[in-house]
């Protein structure tokens, strides 16, 4: 069944306006994404926690192979960092009880850098 007409054409907008957003912004908004599924997982059922296990995976995954990657642009301490961030999250959710509040601050600092912010709680630890 398909939407009605009204509803259609504000799903192609919404669509067109994310799409216009910045790419950092985009990125950002998969790392919350994925904290907040981590985050609802953690009180959430066995699946909740499965599904946001994989996610994680997912996306470290993905940052793994494209920071590792030749044509990867960031400099190469920065890379190395990031790789061994990747794995030891990528370790933490092949752990039989994975700390997923751990990998949801991992993920919300992610998304502060790259809104150009720091993270929650990181602000005011500094300034302490």
């Amino acid at each position: 069944m398909s939407a009605p007409p009204m509803q259609a054409h504000a799903l192609r907008a919404y669509g067109a306006v994310k799409a216009a957003r910045p790419l950092r912004e985009q990125e950002a908004d998969v790392y919350a994404l994925v904290s907040g599924r981590l985050r609802l997982a953690l009180d959430g059922s066995e699946m909740d926690r499965v599904r946001a296990r994989a996610d994680a995976r997912r996306l470290f995954e993905t940052l793994r192979l494209l920071t590792a990657h030749e044509s990867c642009e960031l400099p190469m301490p920065l890379r190395r960092q990031i790789l061994s961030l990747c794995r030891s999250v990528l370790r933490e959710t092949e752990l039989e009880s994975p700390d997923l509040a751990f990998i949801a601050d991992i993920c919300d600092c992610f998304a502060a850098g790259l809104m150009g912010r720091a993270p929650e709680g990181i602000a005011a630890d500094a300034a302490a």
